[in-house]
């Protein structure tokens, strides 16, 4: 399958104009996680288990945000 059609999602991130750190990226998710009663294990910096499923984390501008920040997961398909 092309990359174009992965799924991913916005994790909500309350400072959206400063970037944001490890830490908060970390923190945001665990919450987001338990609000919606996922599973969640941090495998790297940028690697999530998220019920069952490989994400990766993109901490940076969200595409047309005008200079806002934002905590993307992209679920990473087995090859």
């Amino acid at each position: 399958m092309s990359k174009f059609f992965k799924k991913g999602f916005w994790v909500p991130y309350e400072n959206s104009t400063e970037y944001p750190t490890l830490q908060q990226a970390m923190e945001a998710i665990t919450k987001y996680c338990e609000e919606n009663h996922h599973t969640c294990t941090f495998l790297s910096d940028d690697r999530v288990l998220i019920d069952e499923t490989v994400y990766g984390i993109y901490r940076g501008q969200e595409m047309g945000g005008w200079g806002n920040y934002g905590i993307k997961c992209t679920e990473i398909k087995k090859e």
